[in-house]
Order: C-alpha cells, then sequence, then structure tokens
C-alpha cells in the first residue's frame, strides 16, 4: 500500500530547521586544500651562494619553497625524492637588465637608411615596458631552458626610457608571468645631451610636490580647529582644489623617496660621476649602474657609495674604432680588485645572453673569483631588484628556483640537465 500523495507545502518553521540543519552540516562537507607534498632533492654538490657549498646535501621544498637545506637534514618518510647526487645544483640564474620579450616594431628597409636620429632628451618615466612584454615569446622558453628563472625587463633605451618589471619567464599571461611592477626606472645616461637638464628638473620637481605636500599637511593640521568652528556656525566650508599632478612628477616622487630605483646606463666613468654628483642631493633615492668597459675608472666612487655594477661578462676588450681604450682590459677582474658589488648581464639578443655560463666559464680560467661569478648571476642582480629575500640564492625561505648541472659550471664545460621552478620540473 502506498503513501498518499500530498502537495502540502513545508512549513516557514521546517523551512528554518533545515537551515540550521545545513549551518551545522555545511562547514564538514567543505573541501579541505591539500597541502603540496614535500619535495627531497639529494645532490652531490649544492652551491647555495650564500652559505657556501654543501656535499652531499638534502634541499626539502613544501609548496615551492625551501623549508630545509643542508648535509645533516632528514629526508621525511612521506617525501618525494628526486635523486641527483651525482650532480651540482645552484639558484635559478636571476637576469637584471634585459630586453627579452619586448615587442619591437619591425622595420622597414627604407627606415634602416634613412631614420632620423632622436634627441637623448625624452622623458618616458611614466612609461611602463610591462605593456611592451609578450608573455608567449620563444626567447623566455629558451631563457627558462638555459637556467634563467628571474628576469629584470627594461624599456628601450631613451633617455630616461620608463619602467622596469620583473618577470618569470612561464606563463601565457602577463599575471602568470609577473613577479614585480615598477621595479626600477631605468636611465640611459648621456653626457652634453638635453639629458642632464631634463633629469635635474624632473628630480627638482619630484621633490618640490613633496615638500609643497607636507607644508599643506602642516597647514591644513593647524586650520582643523578653525574649519570646525566656521561649520558649526553654519558657515559652507568650501573645498579646495588638488593640484595636478603628472604621472612623470609622480614616478619621480617614489624615486625620491626611495621606493623606486634607478638603474643608470653609464658608458664611461664621466656619466658615473655626474649622475652621482647630481643623485647626492637626494640622499634616499636608491641607484645602481649599468656599465661599460671602461666604468672602473670610476672604481673608487662606486665602492665608497656602496653602488654595485652590472657588467657583461666579456673576457677582454680590444682597442678598435668603436672601443679607443689602449689596452686589453677585463673589466670585471678590475672591478673584483676593486671590491665592487658585480652583477653580470650578458648584452644582446637571446642568442648571446643564453651562452652567461660560457662565459662565466671563461672569466673563471682568466682569475675572476667563484664566489665574485656566482653571486654575479644570483645574489647581487635580486639585491639590485630588491627580491633577495625571494630569490638568488638557497636558503630557507627562498622559492625553489633552482638548476641541475652535470657538474660546477665553473670547473666544467657548463651542461644544465634540468631547470626547477618554484619546486616544479619545467625543463
Amino acid at each position: 500500500m502506498t503513501a498518499p500523495k500530498t502537495d502540502k507545502p513545508i512549513s516557514r518553521k521546517n523551512i528554518l530547521r533545515l537551515a540550521a540543519l545545513w549551518a551545522v552540516l555545511l562547514p564538514g562537507l567543505r573541501t579541505v586544500p591539500v597541502q603540496e607534498k614535500i619535495i627531497a632533492i639529494r645532490a652531490g654538490r649544492i652551491q647555495t651562494v650564500s652559505q657556501g657549498e654543501v656535499e652531499k646535501g638534502v634541499i626539502l621544498v613544501r609548496d615551492g619553497l625551501i623549508t630545509e637545506i643542508g648535509a645533516q637534514v632528514a629526508v621525511p618518510p612521506d617525501a618525494e625524492v628526486w635523486d641527483f647526487a651525482d650532480k651540482f645544483i645552484m639558484p635559478g640564474i636571476v637576469s637584471p637588465d634585459s630586453n627579452l620579450g619586448v615587442y619591437v616594431r619591425p622595420e622597414r628597409a627604407t627606415e634602416l637608411f634613412f631614420r632620423p636620429v632622436e634627441p637623448q632628451g625624452k622623458n618616458l618615466a611614466y612609461y611602463p615596458v610591462l605593456f611592451s612584454i609578450y608573455p608567449e615569446s620563444p626567447d623566455y622558453s629558451l631563457a627558462l631552458k638555459n637556467g634563467f628563472t628571474t628576469l629584470a625587463i627594461s624599456p628601450p633605451p631613451a633617455g630616461i626610457s620608463g619602467l622596469g618589471a620583473v618577470i618569470r619567464p612561464e606563463g601565457q599571461s602577463l599575471k602568470d608571468i609577473l613577479v614585480k611592477d615598477k621595479a626600477f626606472l631605468k636611465v640611459n645616461v648621456y653626457v652634453h645631451t638635453p639629458f642632464w637638464n631634463m633629469l635635474k628638473e624632473a628630480l627638482e620637481g619630484a621633490q618640490k610636490t613633496i615638500d609643497d605636500g607636507k607644508k599643506k599637511a602642516e597647514e591644513t593640521a593647524k586650520k582643523e580647529k578653525e574649519k570646525k568652528r566656521e561649520k558649526d556656525k553654519g558657515k559652507v566650508e568650501e573645498k579646495e582644489e588638488e593640484p595636478t599632478i603628472s604621472e612623470t612628477t609622480r614616478v619621480f616622487m617614489e624615486v625620491v623617496a626611495g621606493k623606486i630605483p634607478i638603474l643608470a646606463e653609464c658608458d664611461g666613468p664621466d656619466a658615473v660621476l655626474h649622475i652621482a654628483e647630481l643623485l647626492a642631493s637626494y640622499p634616499q633615492v636608491k641607484w645602481s649602474v649599468r656599465g661599460g668597459p671602461a666604468v672602473f675608472r670610476a672604481g673608487q666612487l662606486l665602492k665608497e657609495k656602496n653602488i654595485p655594477v652590472i657588467l657583461e661578462p666579456l673576457f677582454g676588450v680590444k682597442a678598435g674604432f668603436l672601443t679607443p681604450y689602449p689596452e686589453r682590459t677585463n673589466t670585471v677582474l678590475k672591478c673584483q680588485a676593486l671590491d665592487l658589488k658585480i652583477a653580470l648581464q650578458a648584452a644582446g639578443n637571446i642568442e648571446q645572453q643564453i651562452h652567461l655560463l660560457d662565459s662565466l666559464n671563461l672569466l673563471y680560467q682568466s682569475g675572476v673569483k667563484k664566489d665574485v661569478l656566482f653571486k654575479g648571476v644570483t645574489l647581487v642582480p635580486a639585491q639590485i631588484l630588491g627580491l633577495d629575500n625571494l630569490v638568488g640564492s638557497l636558503e630557507k625561505g627562498r622559492r625553489a628556483d633552482l638548476i641541475v648541472l652535470k657538474g660546477d659550471p665553473l670547473e666544467n664545460v657548463p651542461v644544465i640537465e634540468k631547470v626547477i621552478l618554484g619546486g616544479k620540473v619545467v625543463q
């Protein structure tokens, strides 16, 4: 015998009871996020960069970060073990000043011969290079394959060129690859051009805007009681119009306040001396130098002010029409002798940059110390970019961005076997 059907609606009382029941049961039904498994990476040698070298060490990784590293690290029983017991592991390469992946308009044949010379007096401080980055550029996958795990991208040269960005070379969108926007303001220093007045005026204008803002805030604080009395008397308060501040001035205000560092490209020592003198009036400004072959001649100044210098990893420069130096100069070796903080960045396109480790090998044979070379492509660039708490060394709390090599790349022909980005094998 079947129960009779009824169309009687559920009462409000029963609805409230069901709602209360769901409130009790629902928290227990929510999906609990699965914690990533611990990865234990065994290695024959680990170059931590910041803490020296570890023989037969273990790196523990969870959620893309290093949790433990050392020779006496116990491997948890539930860990996934990656065995590189006969390999050499070092941090991923950090590129401090590159143009990889930036879209450049193809030139027509006529433009190659009839392009007008552009004045070196453009102030493009407001321009973010992020808008010109092409995330799917094949340069990025090739860079990653060759050990580059962090790339600082600069805008094309044009006096005050614009705002650089830091990316990771893996992902299909800007959101996927972006590490840091407004990472630095790129400045190409030209002596005896309108550049100097332009930079001087931009800094002075930003400082004046900051000072005016402080004065206005002080005046506003003094008038608060008076405005309150006027309001109590029924007077209508007239709102003051806020001054319009250009995007360029806003950028330089952050530069003057030390929030956005300057990356100054200086071909010679004269350019270094000039910009150092100009920035002396702004003690909070942080800056570094992308130097040419003769930049070591300003080495004493760079040493005194603790200014990092980014150099090409060249063995030497021969005298010639375009490089009229009277000697074969190993700039890296000379800057090492001055005890400068050195970062290394290969110039040119991706075909030149992927041979960075080969260049380090040659520099090591010429007398540049291992410590200088390893730090020059990892820790020092990370410090310049303000990311040394995240990348640039292998230690607890840092991202697990690693390169697995057949052997020490300075003692042997560099052979990369694996690239690990955030605890995941990507190449």
